[in-house]
C-alpha cells in the first residue's frame, strides 16, 4: 500500500495524469463539435428538401416542351421571385433548367443565378459547389471567382478564399479584365490575411498579435477590426493604439462599451475625443467641448437634467446607404469593402 501511494506522490504520475485528462476533454469536445455539426448539416439538408417542388419540376418540363423561347421566358420569372425574395420558387426554376440541354451560354447563365440565389437563401456551402463548378469550366470568369471568396469568407473558410483573391490578382496582372482595382484587391487580401489570423485558434496569442500590428501599420482600413481583437485579447495594447490615434471617433461604439474600471483615465487627460466620450458615458463629471452632437447632447442632459440617456448603435454603408445592426468589413448589400461606419443613436433610460 505505501509503494502505491508513494507512486502517486511521483510527479511525473500526476504529469501523466494530467495528460491524460487533456486528451480526454479534448476527445469529448471533438465528439461535440462532430455531431453538433453533423445535425447542422442534417437540418440544412432538410431545409434544402423544401427547395424542391415535384409539382413545379412537372409544370416546367411541361412548359419547356410546350412553349417557345421557354429558357428564357422561365429564367424571367425565376428572377422576378429572386427580387421577391421567394428563393424556393427561383431555386426550383433555376435547378430544374440546369439539368436541360441548354445552350453553353444559357448553362452559364442558369448556374449564375442558381448559386447567386443559395447564396443569398444562406446555402452558402451549396453557393460554393455551384461557383466551383462554373469555375471549372470557365476559371477566368471574374464574376464568379468573386461569388466564390464571397461565400468562402462568409463560410469563414479564409485560405480558399485567399487562393480565389490570388487568381483574380492573377488575371488582373494578366489584364484579362480591367475592372479589376489593385487597390481593392490589396485591401481585401490584407482583410482576409486578418480573418485567418483572427480565427486561427491554434496559433499563439502573441504572434497572432505580432502579425497582426504588422497589418495594423500597413493598412488604416483594418483598424477597427484589429482593435476589436486587442481589446479581447490584450487592453493594454488597445489603449497604446488609441492613445495615439489621429481617429478616435470612428471606434466611437468600441469605446463606449468599455467599463469604467477598464479605462485608464489618468491617460487620457489630454485627449478630448476620449474625454468628450467618458464625460458623455458620465464616467467623468463636468462638460468636455466637443463637435460631436450626440456626445453633446448627453454631456448637456447629464449636467442639467433628471432624463437619463444613452446611445445605440447602427452601421451605415456610405456607398449604397444600406444600415445594419453590426459592423461587418464588407457591406452585406453591395459587397464593397471599408464602406461601414457607426452612427450613433441617442435613446432614453426609461426608470
Amino acid at each position: 500500500m505505501l509503494e502505491i501511494l508513494n507512486a502517486y506522490r511521483n510527479p511525473i504520475v500526476g504529469i501523466i495524469a494530467l495528460l491524460f485528462m487533456v486528451a480526454f476533454v479534448f476527445f469529448l469536445d471533438s465528439l461535440k463539435r462532430q455531431r453538433a455539426y453533423q445535425r447542422k448539416k442534417n437540418l440544412i439538408d432538410n431545409l434544402g428538401k423544401q427547395f424542391n417542388s415535384i409539382d413545379l419540376h412537372y409544370n416546367i418540363n411541361e412548359f419547356i416542351a410546350h412553349a417557345k423561347n421557354a429558357t428564357q421566358t422561365l429564367l424571367v420569372i425565376a428572377q422576378t421571385y429572386a427580387k421577391a425574395g421567394d428563393y424556393e420558387q427561383a431555386i426550383a426554376i433555376y435547378q430544374t433548367l440546369s439539368e436541360k440541354q441548354l445552350e453553353t451560354h444559357e448553362k452559364l447563365e442558369v448556374l449564375e443565378l442558381l448559386g447567386d440565389s443559395y447564396y443569398k437563401a444562406g446555402f452558402l456551402e451549396r453557393s460554393k459547389t455551384i461557383f466551383l463548378e462554373i469555375l471549372h469550366y470557365y476559371p477566368h470568369n471574374i464574376r464568379i471567382l468573386e461569388y466564390y471568396m464571397h461565400a468562402c469568407e462568409n463560410l469563414k473558410q479564409y485560405t480558399n478564399a485567399l487562393q480565389a483573391l490570388e487568381s483574380l490578382e492573377e488575371l488582373l496582372y494578366a489584364r484579362i479584365d480591367s475592372t479589376l482595382n489593385v487597390q481593392k484587391i490589396w485591401h481585401t487580401k490584407n482583410y482576409l490575411k486578418t480573418m485567418q489570423i483572427c480565427n486561427d485558434h491554434y496559433m499563439a496569442l502573441a504572434e497572432q498579435q505580432e502579425q497582426l500590428l504588422v497589418l495594423y501599420e500597413q493598412d488604416t482600413t483594418l483598424h477597427r477590426i484589429i482593435l476589436g481583437h486587442f481589446k479581447l485579447y490584450n487592453v493594454a495594447l488597445f489603449w497604446q493604439k488609441i492613445l495615439t490615434s489621429n481617429n478616435t471617433m470612428s471606434y466611437i461604439d468600441i469605446l463606449w462599451h468599455f467599463q469604467k474600471h477598464e479605462v485608464p483615465l489618468e491617460f487620457i487627460a489630454k485627449h478630448a475625443d476620449l474625454l468628450a466620450i467618458y464625460h458623455a458615458k458620465g464616467f467623468i463629471d463636468g462638460y468636455q467641448k466637443t463637435t460631436n452632437f450626440t456626445l453633446e447632447v448627453l454631456q448637456l442632459l447629464r449636467i442639467y437634467s433628471h432624463i437619463k440617456a444613452d446611445i445605440s448603435f447602427v452601421y451605415s454603408c456610405h456607398t449604397c446607404k444600406t444600415q445594419t445592426p453590426f459592423y461587418t468589413y464588407r457591406c452585406p448589400a453591395c459587397a464593397e469593402i471599408a464602406t461601414i461606419e457607426p452612427l450613433l443613436l441617442p435613446t432614453q433610460i426609461l426608470t
